[in-house]
């Protein structure tokens, strides 16, 4: 049985990469007019689309948590940047000068992962090859979940071109979004609205409690309104999954358990294709993974 803390693990080193090549992202992106954090949302989101077109649609798939209009308004701005075409529909293409604009982001974060040596070439060489496999499998495994996610993201998978740094960020990459298709079966099918599916989460987990504290956190990123969220609260305790307590929200019992069997069926769904790799792979995975991000981490000091 594959344990639990690898997917954490594996989170973890992909943001500790992240960092160290996030910042020149930001940068290149700033010299194009594109405004910070939003380079991935929908810039690199029209060239992993390729062949087929960007749509505030599409975009809703994978970023089930934010408003369809907020997506709208930024490619509205990719258009007034030069750097999308709208040719109807809701449906967006890159220009030459998006292309550009990409070539120039990518070449950024490869500079930046470039200098990195977290692991020595063997031990590196070895990551990749596991991580090759979990991939491989998630890509064959059994629906659900449906793997738009992380077919989508195979879309730009460098295949060692670029040297072996980007090819760690690519699989463990897919491996994220392999999972947010895990978690996207998972709570679907229940028939609640993104936001509040969200909202339950954030009350999970116990860092918000308030509509306040939703909306600080989550409006500016997600493009909803204060009367948004105070519907999707409404939708949960409608549902009984949470009751209103001393100004705030908390979680009943049936709440409760929704959200942790969402948890564990995500899990199921994740883990499933790791069965690829034997028990003392997935340790060898796991020591891996933990210098590799020990690494990062050191270098990033």
């Amino acid at each position: 049985m594959i344990s639990s803390d690898l997917w954490p693990l594996t989170w973890e080193a992909l943001q500790a990469l992240t960092r160290h090549y996030g910042p020149a992202i930001d940068r290149a992106a700033e010299q194009v007019g594109i405004p910070y954090g939003e380079w991935y949302g929908w810039l690199m989101a029209a060239k992993i689309f390729e062949p087929d077109p960007v749509s505030a649609a599409r975009l809703h798939v994978r970023a089930a948590y934010a408003n369809p209009a907020l997506q709208e308004e930024r490619l509205g701005k990719g258009v007034r940047l030069g750097l999308l075409s709208h040719v109807g529909g809701g449906d967006y293409y890159l220009t030459n000068l998006g292309h550009a604009a990409v070539r120039q982001l990518i070449a950024a974060a490869y500079a930046a992962m470039t200098p990195l040596h977290p692991l020595p070439p063997a031990e590196l060489e070895r990551l990749l090859a596991l991580l090759r496999r979990l991939v491989e499998a998630s890509l064959a495994a059994a629906e659900p979940p449906g793997k738009w996610c992380l077919r989508v993201a195979r879309h730009y998978d460098p295949d060692g071109r670029a040297g072996p740094m980007p090819q760690v960020d690519q699989y463990l990459s897919d491996l994220a979004a392999y999972r947010d298709d895990a978690h996207l079966a998972a709570w679907q099918p229940l028939g609640v609205s993104g936001q509040a599916w969200e909202t339950l989460t954030h009350l999970w987990v116990g860092d918000i409690t308030t509509l306040d504290e939703l909306c600080v956190r989550l409006s500016p990123r997600r493009g909803y309104s204060r009367e948004d969220y105070a519907d999707a609260l409404a939708e949960l305790v409608a549902r009984d999954w949470i009751a209103e307590q001393a100004g705030g929200y908390r979680l009943t019992d049936a709440g409760t358990t929704v959200r942790d069997q969402a948890e564990e069926t995500t899990n199921r769904f994740f883990f499933a294709p790791w069965a690829a790799l034997t028990e003392a792979e997935a340790g060898e995975l796991r020591s891996l993974l933990t210098q590799l991000r020990a690494g990062l981490l050191a270098a990033g000091e």
